[in-house]
């Protein structure tokens, strides 16, 4: 026999469900808290930050750029009579009887080949200075460059009698030199019978010793 109140919930049961239910939704979740969300970066931004970083690189290069050129372009510190420079000296073989220089003066016993445009001078080759250029481009007067050992044995493998210039090895006489002193009024010229160029002022400087490269 069912007893009427059998089906009816036990109170005290379902207060403790309650309980536990409440209890639950009181304590905080363990979850990890949302942060807020970054803004998006427009493409417009991107754009912007990408052209500052070439606009940086650029002027970097320039800077750069700009740096080895005021190197290369510096002028040479200025020597002065009885300073040991170096000196690269770009030649090729015909340039022993080809350059030549004229001027009315003459520093020490050295002497142009030329005292003018047409008249030459009448003196010891030991002592006739011939026009050569470095490498970097700085213009010496020198006499007897071609007497140096290294030199002449360099004229020996290439001899340029019945060869046109610029079929002749160019070769470098790493050299050091000793300034003698500045020439004013010099012209010069690189092959016979070409215009001379205008009067300038020149540094004379004798050999100390030089080497052949090339």
């Amino acid at each position: 026999m069912a007893f009427a109140g059998s089906n009816r919930p036990n109170r005290k049961g379902q207060a403790n469900v309650d309980s536990q239910n409440d209890k639950a939704n009181a304590e905080p979740q363990n979850e990890t808290p949302r942060t807020g969300s970054q803004p998006a970066v427009t493409p417009e931004e991107a754009k912007a930050s990408r052209r500052r970083v070439f606009i940086g690189l650029g002027v970097a290069a320039i800077v750069i750029v700009g740096a080895a050129l005021a190197v290369q372009r510096s002028p040479r510190s200025p020597a002065s009579i009885g300073d040991i420079v170096a000196a690269d000296i770009t030649l090729v073989t015909s340039d022993r009887a080809d350059v030549e220089c004229a001027a009315a003066g003459s520093v020490e016993t050295y002497h142009c080949g030329f005292i003018d445009g047409s008249n030459a001078w009448k003196g010891e080759d030991k002592n006739k200075l011939k026009p050569y250029y470095t490498t970097d481009r700085h213009l010496y007067l020198v006499p007897g460059l071609f007497q140096q050992s290294a030199l002449e044995q360099r004229y020996r493998t290439e001899q340029p009698e019945g060869k046109r210039r610029d079929s002749l090895k160019r070769f470098t006489a790493k050299c050091n030199l000793k300034i003698a002193g500045k020439l004013e009024g010099v012209k010069v010229r690189w092959v016979p019978a070409s215009a001379w160029s205008s009067p300038e002022e020149v540094e004379v400087a004798t050999v100390v010793d030089c080497k052949v490269e090339g």
